[in-house]
């Protein structure tokens, strides 16, 4: 697979974030590549963080059993962004180490 191409990066951004089944389908890039979301590490914490957060905001907007739209929408944005700027520091640092620049 092409260290560059989209497939790679999405395997890396999966494997950082925690969201591949290693245990049934594991990948060798897992050896280098640490899940972010281990218990104690700090995408973990600012995750929890957040999630006690959007509880709080519920129970305010008197719904403490259901999703609002609007925060969904926040959480989900900044998912995005996060993934977005991800995607665009690997291929910095990929034209970089390339280019040696």
């Amino acid at each position: 697979m092409d260290k560059n191409s989209q497939e790679f990066k999405n395997l890396i951004y999966d494997l950082a974030n925690g969201s591949l089944d290693l245990e049934h389908f594991p990948v060798a890039e897992s050896k280098y590549v640490e899940n972010e979301y281990e218990e104690g590490k700090l995408c973990n914490r600012l995750y929890s963080e957040m999630r006690d957060a959007y509880d709080r905001i519920c129970v305010r907007l008197g719904k403490p059993d259901q999703e609002d739209r609007d925060v969904e929408i926040i959480i989900d944005s900044l998912l995005d962004i996060g993934k977005y700027l991800s995607m665009k520091m690997y291929d910095y640092g990929y034209f970089f180490s390339a280019n040696k620049i």
